[in-house]
């Protein structure tokens, strides 16, 4: 066995001062990667070979990619090249246009734990003076109850549910090179001229670095449609659109749930797929294998299946197939929580004033009735820019969007386990809990151990005993 690290992720300062010193700039570019991985399948040459050879003629190995990447249609090549990028000054808004990309890694700075409000940001489209005016005075008014909560003793992650979606913010982000294309082709399609102009940028930045991954940027008529999904919202939304189970705490409404699809036979099928995968034989005859157990046989199965998971563990593969479909109404702070479940299927419509508000169940009734001005501000502010989805900056963290998940049972073990801690955002903790819930419902014994970490030790004592 041989093992050589190819390449890594260094700070740009480094390889500034590198190519000060005289080193050949063409050689900082991840196309090298790319290039020499590219034919790894195709030639009979050493991966040290095929990276020297790429290291020698970079202009050879761009054309490389993109007969590779382009031309044939490997754009999984793209994928070796990798970036991280900073992203700042940019509108909570589009934070969550950003990591809609599930093939990244984010770390973006948190309203939870740093003081924030006094950073906006006043979209293009806000362009008149009587409506820069009017997003201004909603900013400042913002900020003004934002710090008088602060000042009486809320907490941080509290107070943020006031700040409205123009609040500025920065992120870290690491990305390889295929999912930057579909990003830059996703902020052109945008309406929203703050994604248009971070796509622009992100656009000229990669293509100089890496000019041969990078080509279909340019929205069609499909993309417009389909990226602009959701960022417009409806006034009018029927009433009985809004029924579903109150997901509440401590007496304070946080939105609705709504379960819309869910498999069937959960316990019996889980184990067919297990008994299939171990013993090598059809799933129709596992079935009835599985089927034919007592209550109890199964319940000692799934002991044997379960018990020996470790807090940090994944749950056993097998969970993947079987999949829950949920209706979720919640706030902007929720989901900021919900959206780094990436690997979920998640579509959104827009932030909406006639989908609620959910208040921090922490503030008193006084309090809260000092955040109706506030509140009713944003509502006015809003309708001046409705119902273009640039409107969406005018509203506040704790307004509210129609969500659709969809999530198997292994990544529900994953959401548990963050979002049921006791350390987890009360607001998406809530809708955790009711998940959970309502999974044991149909899935008792696959479900024995979906819980936080807090719980996580009891949990497993209980369903081993």
């Amino acid at each position: 066995m041989k093992l050589n690290i190819a390449g890594y992720n260094i700070d740009t300062t480094v390889i500034s001062a590198a190519m000060d010193a005289g080193l050949d700039p063409s050689l900082f570019t991840p196309e090298i990667i790319s290039a020499a991985y590219a034919r790894i399948s195709r030639s009979p040459d050493t991966v040290e070979e095929l990276r020297a050879e790429a290291r020698e003629n970079v202009p050879k190995a761009r054309k490389s990619n993109q007969s590779i990447v382009f031309d044939m249609g490997h754009s999984s090549i793209a994928e070796h090249a990798v970036f991280n990028i900073d992203i700042q000054d940019i509108s909570r808004l589009a934070l969550e246009e950003i990591e809609r990309h599930r093939l990244a890694s984010y770390t973006e700075k948190s309203q939870r734990y740093v003081e924030v409000g006094k950073d906006y940001m006043i979209p293009a489209e806000w362009s008149s003076e009587e409506d820069r005016a009017a997003l201004e005075r909603l900013q400042k008014a913002a900020s003004a109850f934002y710090f008088s909560l602060l000042e009486a003793g809320i907490d941080k992650e509290d107070a943020r549910y006031y700040l409205p979606l123009s609040l500025t913010g920065q992120l870290g982000a690491t990305l390889n090179t295929r999912t930057l294309e579909h990003m830059i082709l996703a902020f052109a399609a945008s309406p929203l001229a703050e994604m248009n102009e971070l796509g622009t940028l992100l656009n000229r930045e990669i293509s100089a670095v890496a000019p041969s991954l990078v080509r279909y940027v340019e929205p069609s008529e499909y993309h417009r449609r389909e990226y602009s999904q959701g960022l417009f919202g409806n006034q009018d939304i029927d009433p009985e659109s809004l029924t579903g189970q109150v997901v509440s705490l401590d007496g304070s409404d946080l939105g609705t749930l709504a379960l819309l699809m869910r498999p069937d036979q959960v316990d019996t099928r889980v184990l067919a797929m297990r008994m299939s995968r171990q013993r090598g034989i059809p799933f129709s005859r596992a079935l009835a294998l599985a089927g034919a157990l007592s209550a109890d046989q199964q319940n000692t199965e799934f002991q044997a299946l379960l018990s020996p998971l470790g807090l940090h563990d994944s749950a056993p593969s097998e969970l993947e197939h079987f999949t829950y479909t949920w209706e979720i109404i919640l706030s902007a702070a929720a989901f900021a929580q919900l959206k780094r479940h990436r690997l979920s299927g998640i579509t959104c419509s827009a932030y909406s004033p006639a989908l609620g508000f959910t208040h921090p169940p922490a503030l008193s009734p006084e309090q809260r009735a000092a955040a109706a001005p506030l509140i009713e501000l944003s509502h006015e502010t809003f309708l001046r820019m409705a119902p273009h989805g640039a409107a969406q900056y005018a509203l506040l963290s704790g307004h509210r969007r129609r969500v659709t998940w969809t999530a198997n049972l292994r990544e529900h073990y994953h959401f548990s386990r963050l979002r049921e801690d006791g350390h987890a955002q009360w607001d998406i903790r809530a809708f955790a809990f009711a998940m959970a819930d309502t999974i044991r419902e149909s899935a008792p014994l696959t479900a024995g151990m979906l819980c936080g970490k807090d719980r996580f030790p009891v949990i497993k004592a209980r369903f081993t005993s």
